[in-house]
C-alpha cells in the first residue's frame, strides 16, 4: 500500500462537545474537533424536549399579519 493515502490516526483524540461541554476521548484522523451535540445532550438521546424554541419563517409571517391586522 501507498503510505501517503492513508491519514493518521491518534488514538486519544480530543472530542469536546460545545453545548454541554463533556470531553470524550477517542480514536480520531484528527487531535482535537467540537462537536455541537453530543450523547449527554441531543434531545433524541436524552429523551427530553429543546427548551429553547426557535422562530421560523411561519412565525414571523405569523407576527407579521397579526401587526398588519392592528392598524
Amino acid at each position: 500500500m501507498k503510505k501517503e493515502t492513508h491519514p493518521t490516526m491518534y488514538p486519544e483524540g480530543k472530542t469536546t462537545c460545545t453545548t454541554c461541554g463533556t470531553v470524550f476521548v477517542i480514536p480520531s484522523t484528527v487531535k482535537e474537533q467540537n462537536v455541537e451535540a453530543c450523547k449527554m445532550c441531543h434531545p433524541i438521546y436524552t429523551g427530553k424536549k429543546q427548551t429553547t424554541t426557535r422562530g421560523g419563517r411561519i412565525d414571523r409571517f405569523k407576527k407579521r399579519l397579526e401587526a398588519g391586522k392592528k392598524k
